[in-house]
């Protein structure tokens, strides 16, 4: 058995709500706030022109489409149909050939040890339920020596505001599990067999509404989120979220983070 591989079978029932969720946003997935500061991402990625790539968790590819005009091939690995779907549609509108659509669930992927040059997964890491699970895959298709790039938003490293940030997002998409800090993230590749090669962050600003829209949040949840930024605007408890008001309008703080690692290799 493979170091990397692990007996614990993923909650079904969560990857339903997972489809489920998905399958409702799928169209937002076209508004250009999905391919925000993407080129900071794939220079971070550093992809080469020989890398066979794979996007896990890829949703409608937006960074492996994005990818594929830089490497040789990529495939794009979701649980969403619907995701797939709108993404080949896309990437077939400008002519990407050179990457492959799959429907799998990333904690089995459905690959041999060791096939590809650079493993990626962009703003999923906090939708998995023990993100140990679908890592530990990801390191385990990966060649030696080849890179694993992890892309994500990271809670605030107090315990406190950490909590309260992931007890929101969960409020506007039931999908949400935790958001983990930068050191923790880097602490778990670490723990499967990653040596970290870089790591970055930036802040990004985001007006709540259209956030909130995107994940068509009911409005008894999205009004709790809403009344928790502006106490917080008013000194009241930190939500982990930084919220600020512009233009008498509600915008709140994500940290993006790039993860860039180089599988060990544990051959003899």
């Amino acid at each position: 058995m493979s170091p990397y591989t692990t007996p614990e079978k993923p909650d079904s029932v969560h990857n339903e709500a997972i489809r489920r969720e998905f399958e409702k946003q799928a169209a937002s997935f076209s508004n250009p706030t999905f391919t925000h500061r993407l080129g900071w991402m794939i220079e971070e990625l550093a992809p080469q022109p020989d890398d066979t790539v794979l996007d896990v968790a890829a949703g409608t590819g937006h960074i492996g489409r994005a990818l594929a005009a830089r490497v040789r091939h990529v495939v794009a690995i979701d649980l969403t149909l619907e995701m797939l779907r709108r993404g080949k549609a896309e990437a077939d509108v400008v002519g990407v050939r050179n990457i492959l659509f799959e429907q799998g669930d990333a904690a089995y992927l459905p690959y041999l040890d060791a096939s590809f040059d650079l493993v990626t997964s962009r703003f999923a890491v906090h939708h998995f339920q023990n993100p140990k699970i679908q890592l530990a895959e990801m390191v385990r298709v990966c060649r030696p020596g080849g890179r694993v790039g992890i892309i994500d938003m990271v809670v605030l490293p107090e315990p406190k505001a950490a909590r309260e940030h992931n007890r929101l997002e969960r409020l506007r998409d039931q999908t949400h599990t935790e958001a983990l800090s930068l050191e923790g993230l880097v602490n778990l590749l670490e723990h499967l067999g990653v040596r970290i090669v870089r790591h970055t962050t930036q802040d990004v600003k985001l007006s709540l509404e259209p956030w909130l829209a995107s994940a068509q949040t009911p409005e008894e949840p999205a009004e709790q989120i809403r009344a928790a930024l502006r106490a917080e605007c008013d000194s009241g408890p930190s939500t982990g979220m930084r919220p600020f008001l512009h233009n008498s309008e509600l915008w709140f703080m994500h940290t993006w983070a790039v993860v860039i690692g180089t599988r060990i290799s544990h051959e003899p």
